[in-house]
């Protein structure tokens, strides 16, 4: 059941990403209106089924509360980062930078959290991202633009925030979590774009003017797929650790190649197939390691 899980979910992601890339790219929606809208709607869908699924614990401490907080701000800083990048970036090189996230989130959370510490599933990961890593590396790559160099913000800050996560469920549901992120991240962007950003930066106003009402839909359709997929992620992270979850996400980028290959018709390397066959045989051991 796990391994069907959090393959689903390395389905999602994949899903996802391809269909972010054709809305802020070819569809030039921008990625602030993108990004508030997003998470606006990632709220609302939450909170359709936080009557049924959400859930705290028990009385949130000045410490959880805390917690929470830094989540939010991390996860504001970061989704800017990380889809303004995908915006100007082709998606080639952004996955490049992107797919070191399983490998810095694997160190991470075998630094920080003891619970974590399964060698065996912190073997697999490691040889499974960097497997993707040294599949997808080349020479001229050594030099980053500014939107790559933001990209290495955001593997720092998505790892730090998949180890504050993992400590916010010992208190909060994984729908409560995520409806508290998305709804102060959404504030957060909100107020940013709207007032903050024209007055400190010099931006123009937030505004939807240049939207249709396709534009609206598709990232209706983005952000139902996108809670299926992170409260998915919570549930694996509280009941299958943060490694074993992201060792299992680690095929997520080889699934986003087979899309290119499938839909925009990119050619898929001998060493992508290589790298397939590396990162199932982890998940392979990681599931008998799970298992002892």
């Amino acid at each position: 059941m796990a391994i069907l899980i959090s393959t689903f979910i390395a389905f999602l992601n994949a899903t996802g990403v391809v269909l972010n890339k054709i809305v802020l790219s070819r569809q030039k929606v921008g990625h602030r209106p993108f990004v508030v809208s997003l998470f606006f709607l990632l709220a609302f869908f939450t909170l359709l089924v936080y009557p049924f699924f959400g859930r705290v614990e028990e009385p949130v401490s000045s410490r959880y509360l805390g917690l929470l907080i830094l989540v939010i701000v991390i996860a504001s800083v970061y989704n800017v980062l990380y889809y303004h990048a995908l915006e100007k970036e082709k998606l080639v090189e952004w996955e490049l930078i992107v797919m070191f996230s399983p490998l810095v989130t694997i160190l991470f959370a075998s630094l920080f959290l003891q619970v974590e510490r399964n060698l065996h599933v912190i073997f697999a990961g490691l040889v499974a991202s960097l497997a993707l890593v040294f599949s997808h590396f080349r020479r001229h790559h050594l030099q980053f633009d500014i939107f790559q160099k933001g990209l290495f913000l955001y593997l720092f800050f998505y790892a730090l925030e998949a180890v504050l996560i993992r400590l916010l469920l010992n208190v909060y549901s994984p729908v409560a979590l995520y409806f508290f992120r998305t709804a102060g991240v959404f504030l957060c962007l909100f107020l940013w774009y709207l007032f903050l950003a024209p007055r400190f930066h010099g931006e123009p106003p937030l505004t939807f003017h240049q939207w249709e009402n396709k534009h609206f839909g598709w990232v209706a359709l983005i952000s139902a797929l996108a809670v299926i997929q992170m409260v998915l992620i919570y549930y694996a992270y509280a009941g299958y650790g943060i490694v074993y979850t992201t060792t299992v996400l680690t095929f997520s980028p080889i699934l986003t190649y087979l899309a290119g290959v499938v839909i925009l018709k990119e050619r898929i390397k001998k060493r992508m197939i290589l790298a397939a066959a590396i990162i199932l045989s982890c998940i392979v051991y990681a599931n008998l390691a799970m298992l002892r």
